[in-house]
């Protein structure tokens, strides 16, 4: 056999796998939670609702994120922060196979079950009967999951931590009793940590039919990036048809976010050696340079937009419904660069997600509120591209809290959620240079979210 003859053919393949097993460690969620790693920007009550109705129940202040129009019929200055605390829970029943088809080592550990806080504080201040303006600090994309190192997925993903906060300014305007607008501008902060085991032998024995053990010489890489600003803005309209009734519509932009950093190795030298003899196959191939690089990643968040609709069938009981929508079929490249040099644009498979809910408000009492709701959360995943990271899968919803309004100016809500998903299926056939390993079969998905908000009304 002439093994020269393969060498070109060997040497393209390589310059493929190394940028996709480089880019498949920036993923997010496609190597990445409202679905994918959006969340809801909203209060107790709000979560405890299944997230229906959005801002329209009555001095609601995340109306100056959610939807600004419904500032302008405010009764009077609203301070509002909000703690909330989100667990999911993922556990994986399956196998995880290496390049020769032996099982991989390692515990099965539930890589989340851990509650990760996110704030929310919101302020409306109504100028005039007319005319309001709202500021608001939201979390609208994170996400977390951390598995040890030694775990049988490693070679899929082992830690990932993402956030996205938001600085909002917004403004309302009543064209008359019926009918307003709003509109904001944000300011996106995002950062994220992205860590994965290499499997260099089984690399070399996938690539190059190299004799060596897979498992032996596992190299940690690790990436951290981040986006200091990047801006956006939002806007929408509220009507109220009737006293009792008030419709709702919002629409948030695409942000744009290129996130820049670098990236490094840990682990067995050996491994990393092995890494390092890329640039000899190829000298313009890049590599994975053993004491770290520069790395930049582009990664857009998407638009969505929100119907709200709101009935007040009496003084104790109201009633709300929403429908969402996100548009995440513009996620569809993932584009990896380091030291100016493009790796690789790698195509994603996201698809447009929808959301719906029903939840409201029952006052027991002047002082006492309970809140209830049930929605159904869409996945933008599909299988193909779902992996550790994120098992995302489509949920449901059911919430409940309680609302106690203390004096005439300070009410106290508190609010759960409970996310019903179930079995999510994987299957995944890792790159090359990552080790050629295989996972296949399903997590059993839920997760929990608890919240506490305290409101001043001035």
């Amino acid at each position: 056999m002439n093994h020269n003859s393969k060498l070109p053919t060997i040497r393209r393949g390589f310059r493929t796998r190394l940028a996709v097993a480089v880019l498949s460690t920036f993923a997010l969620p496609g190597a990445a939670m409202a679905s994918a790693f959006q969340l809801p920007t909203d209060n107790a009550a709000g979560w405890a609702r299944a997230n229906a109705g959005t801002s329209l129940f009555p001095d609601d202040p995340t109306a100056a994120f959610n939807n600004p129009a419904a500032m302008s019929f405010f009764s009077g200055p609203v301070l509002q922060a909000t703690a909330t605390e989100i667990r999911p829970q993922a556990q994986f029943n399956g196998s995880t196979l290496d390049v020769d088809g032996n099982p991989t080592t390692g515990g099965n550990p539930n890589g989340f079950g851990r509650f990760k806080p996110f704030p929310n504080l919101a302020a409306v201040v109504p100028v005039n009967n007319w005319f309001a303006l709202g500021a608001s600090v939201a979390v609208p994309y994170g996400l977390a999951s951390n598995y040890n190192a030694s775990w049988q997925g490693r070679y899929f993903g082992t830690r990932t931590d993402l956030e996205s906060i938001a600085l909002s300014l917004s403004a309302s305007f009543k064209l008359n009793d019926q009918f307003s607008i709003g509109v904001g501008v944000l300011g996106q902060r995002t950062k994220a940590q992205l860590d994965t085991m290499l499997d260099p032998n089984g690399a070399a024995q996938a690539l190059f039919g190299l004799p060596l053990p897979p498992q032996q010489d596992d190299v940690q890489l690790n990436v951290n990036v981040k986006r200091n600003v990047s801006l956006g803005y939002f806007g929408g309209f509220v009507f109220k048809p009737t006293d009792l009734d008030t419709f709702g519509a919002s629409y948030h932009s695409r942000v744009q976010n290129t996130l820049s950093g670098s990236y490094n190795l840990y682990g067995s030298a050996a491994g990393q050696q092995l890494l390092a003899l890329a640039p000899l196959l190829d000298p313009a191939l890049p590599t994975l340079n053993p004491n770290g690089a520069n790395a930049s990643a582009r990664l857009d968040t998407p638009a969505y937009a929100t119907v709200d609709w709101l009935h007040k069938f009496s003084d104790r009981l109201s009633l709300a419904g929403t429908v969402k929508w996100t548009q995440w079929s513009t996620f569809k490249n993932l584009i990896l660069t380091s030291d100016g040099q493009t790796l690789v644009a790698l195509p994603e498979h996201y698809r447009d997600s929808y959301f719906f809910s029903v939840g409201g408000d029952y006052k027991l009492t002047d002082q006492w509120t309970l809140h209830g709701g049930i929605g159904y959360d869409q996945t933008p995943t599909v299988t193909l591209s779902r992996d550790p990271r994120v098992p995302d899968g489509n949920r449901k919803l059911l919430g409940f809290g309680i609302g106690y309004k203390a004096t005439d100016h300070i009410g106290i809500d508190l609010g759960y959620q409970h996310l019903f998903v179930g079995h999510t299926p994987v299957h995944l056939a890792n790159a090359p240079l990552l080790g050629a390993g295989t996972m296949n079969g399903y997590f059993d998905d839920s997760g929990d979210v608890v919240s506490l908000t305290g409101t001043y009304h001035f």
